[in-house]
């Protein structure tokens, strides 16, 4: 957990500090004068949510990763203030704190309180989902979703990468696929799957994640860095997570260019319109909240020009360049 105590906080207690050595005159404000926040979940959301709570001045925001389920879970059971998600709501998530999980509607937000909390949903930036393998992988440069499909689910999986449909001619034979990837209680595992298994997480979903196979070669983690490390000690492995996590990292792995069917994109922020895994990051709160509650006015500062110019200097995507109306629809509701 990092507890972020904003700068201006921090100016003011060293000054403090000098004139109370100097003069022995109190009365300096301190950490305790301001509101205490617990912002917790998505891992993906997580350097965003550290940059927002070190900039924002009037609360001190204790902040924490641990996945967008253990963020939602978290807010529905009152023991944080912010959930942090990088997929929707779903029903599951009430159904696993006892509340009905037919409240919760598709599009992630909810018709009914859990535990008499209402979980709000406030788009906050976007990111992509990176795919990645070893540098010196050479023959999975492209893959489209039918090639995922085969590489990381339970459906007639492939082995090698050679079994892997149009690889057979390129990649070196006996080279066995390894996986490294987010675990179950990831948002981005969940946003993946979603992406390349038709009808994922309904009764008539067409396959299972290649983690849930016995002996398997999917190797989870909620540590992107232990994703990351073990792809970039292995020609053979691949993974995937969040783009901004690439970027701070661009020689240890290659993003792979990805399309849906055959028009192959590349994972750039310039190309966020045209690359098929772009996604929407979230926090979740307690209702919206009022306009004199803090919690209203770190959100606001969030979609504001200065929140958001934070943003692509954490290696996101500014909400402005994907949906030009969204930050004042937002701001309409607090």
């Amino acid at each position: 957990m990092v507890v972020v105590k904003n700068k201006m906080l921090k100016t003011l207690v060293i000054s403090c500090a000098i004139i109370l050595s100097a003069t022995l005159m109190t009365g300096c404000v301190d950490n305790n004068s301001l509101t205490k926040l617990t912002q917790t979940g998505s891992s993906t959301v997580l350097p965003l949510a550290i940059a927002w709570a070190e900039e924002f001045d009037e609360a001190t925001i204790s902040v924490s990763g641990g996945g967008s389920s253990h963020g939602i879970n978290f807010l529905l059971t009152k023991q944080a203030d912010l959930g942090d998600a990088s997929r929707l709501l779903k029903s599951s998530d009430y159904e696993k704190v006892g509340c009905n999980g037919d409240s919760v509607n598709s599009d992630g937000t909810a018709s009914a309180a859990c535990n008499g909390v209402l979980p709000t949903k406030w788009i906050v930036a976007y990111d992509m989902l990176a795919v990645v393998v070893n540098p010196e992988n050479t023959w999975a440069t492209q893959l489209n979703y039918t090639q995922l499909y085969e590489i990381f689910t339970d459906d007639n999986p492939a082995i090698e990468w050679r079994d892997v449909s149009g690889l057979n001619e390129i990649a070196p034979e006996g080279a066995e696929i390894e996986i490294y990837a987010p675990d179950e209680a990831s948002g981005t595992y969940d946003y993946f799957f979603e992406e390349i298994i038709p009808n994922w997480g309904k009764d008539d979903q067409q396959a299972n994640t290649r983690l849930e196979m016995k002996n398997s070669i999917y190797h989870p983690s909620a540590d992107d860095n232990v994703i990351l490390n073990a792809i970039k000690d292995n020609v053979n492995a691949i993974g995937f997570f969040g783009f901004a996590y690439y970027k701070e990292n661009p020689t240890a792995v290659k993003p792979v260019d990805i399309a849906e069917d055959n028009d192959y994109q590349e994972a750039s922020f310039e190309n966020v319109a045209n690359y098929p895994m772009a996604r929407p990051l979230h926090i979740y709160t307690d209702g919206v909240p009022a306009s004199d509650n803090v919690i209203n006015k770190y959100l606001t500062y969030i979609l504001s020009e200065e929140g958001q110019d934070i943003v692509p200097e954490v290696g996101y995507v500014r909400l402005s360049l994907v949906d030009v109306n969204l930050i004042t629809t937002q701001l309409a509701l607090l």
